[in-house]
């Protein structure tokens, strides 16, 4: 069962733009393969299926690393994830970005892939982001430093100064 799983994941991928896991288990159930979601993501990580910036939709879609090339992430090609994120809100050490579903996992890719003295990590689901900080590290800097990657990050900030 797991070796037909595999062709149809990869002939999924091949025919479509999905763009996150429940859309690939949606297309997976109407060829009668049900999965969960853990299982799912092993699956793509054996076959070498990655998530990667989709020109034509400004968003990313899995795709086969095998296959094709897959851009990298750079400074101008993240404007679009800015449309993305609805806040970003922090509170002590922690900071929440809320994206519309399916977008978190591409924005913290991109703060992880770019952003490395000011946080410990970050930790993705479909349409929220938590961010760890470092000790003594100034929001306002972050902020700054997460912008030169998602042009307007600072605007969706919420000032809880008040």
């Amino acid at each position: 069962m797991k070796t037909i799983r595999l062709e149809v994941i990869k002939s999924i991928i091949a025919k479509h733009q999905v763009q996150n896991q429940e859309e690939l288990q949606k297309l997976l159930e109407k060829q009668g393969i049900t999965v969960t979601q853990a299982t799912l993501s092993r699956d793509l990580r054996e076959l070498g299926i990655v998530k990667s910036h989709n020109p034509e939709s400004g968003g990313y879609c899995y795709r086969d690393a095998k296959l094709g090339k897959i851009l990298p992430i750079e400074p101008h090609r993240n404007r679009f994830t800015v449309e993305t994120i609805k806040s970003v809100e922090f509170s002590g050490a922690q900071g929440v970005v809320k994206t519309y579903p399916g977008f978190a996992s591409a924005v913290a890719s991109v703060i992880d892939d770019n952003v490395h003295s000011g946080i410990m990590g970050t930790l993705a689901g479909d349409d929220v982001v938590l961010i760890i900080l470092r000790d003594h590290v100034s929001v306002k800097d972050l902020v700054s430093e997460i912008s030169l990657y998602i042009a307007g990050f600072g605007d969706k900030l919420i000032d809880n100064s008040k």
